[in-house]
């Protein structure tokens, strides 16, 4: 017997799976027809259980900001992929090892002929028109001016999250907080894209606040961010335009964006319920 037969085992006696065992998977049986088996019984009612165990949070302490929301100044964090225009570091689309910085100093928004997106994982189409939708400077700029927050960091982090392993990314959620954390700044704005950029936004996020760097997630897949143990999450427009709402008139889209902004950055108040 191998090893993955022993971990899908089966106590003989019962026939029910030992505590914290999934239950034996049945590989001579087709994948899509296992599939389809626990979707039926799921439809009827009938006990099943699924293959994929997804991993229980540790245990986390999930710090909030310290100085009122009006004063806090903010940096932007990515997993999308958002780079100048030509890619001066080679940001690879995928499976990325590496975060770069890059800064736009005074810069009022991002400009579509000064960035381009590295990235697989997503159809970027509509951030290519308007970068901002996947960081969103205008919004921030214009929330500075009406004394909502307190600044922003004049420069951003991003890496290409799609297809990243796990433990790669949780090695850069360290180096960027220790990146971060000598900064001068008081949270941590961070917008995913795909699954597996989610996942890695979702270990920058734990690696910050384990610095005691307050971070909030903006990501349409939530459950992704929430299973990984984030809790300072908002759901994005979509996952190709997280902060985004193309087709809109100008003035109905930036609405729209500037409400998913202003609901992320409360999340980092002690006082949100």
């Amino acid at each position: 017997m191998n090893k993955a037969e022993i971990i899908y085992s089966v106590t003989e006696e019962s026939g029910e799976a030992r505590d914290n065992v999934i239950p034996f998977i049945a590989y001579h049986t087709p994948a899509p027809k296992r599939c389809l088996d626990m979707l039926l019984a799921k439809y009827y009612g009938e006990k099943f259980c699924s293959e994929v165990k997804m991993p229980v949070p540790e245990e986390h302490v999930t710090p909030v900001l310290s100085v009122p929301l009006a004063a806090a100044r903010i940096m932007m964090v990515t997993d999308g992929g958002l780079v100048p225009k030509g890619n001066p570091d080679c940001l690879p689309p995928s499976n990325a090892r590496e975060f770069h910085a890059y800064g736009f100093g005074f810069a009022e928004r991002f400009k579509a002929e000064e960035y381009e997106v590295s990235h697989q994982g997503y159809d970027h189409g509509d951030v290519d028109e308007d970068p901002n939708r996947l960081l969103p400077l205008d919004i921030l700029r214009e929330m500075t001016r009406a004394g909502e927050i307190g600044g922003v960091y004049p420069r951003f982090l991003s890496t290409t999250g799609v297809m990243m392993p796990s433990e790669t990314a949780r090695r850069i959620g360290r180096e960027i907080a220790v990146r971060v954390s000598a900064c001068s700044i008081d949270a941590v704005l961070i917008v995913s894209t795909c699954g597996t950029s989610t996942r890695c936004g979702a270990c920058i996020a734990l690696a910050l606040e384990d610095r005691g760097i307050p971070a909030v997630q903006i990501t349409n897949l939530t459950e992704i961010a929430w299973s990984m143990g984030v809790r300072h999450v908002e759901k994005g427009a979509s996952v190709g335009s997280p902060v985004g709402f193309a087709g809109l008139s100008q003035q109905e889209e930036r609405r729209r964006r500037r409400r998913i902004v202003c609901s992320a950055l409360r999340r980092l108040c002690a006082d949100f319920a």
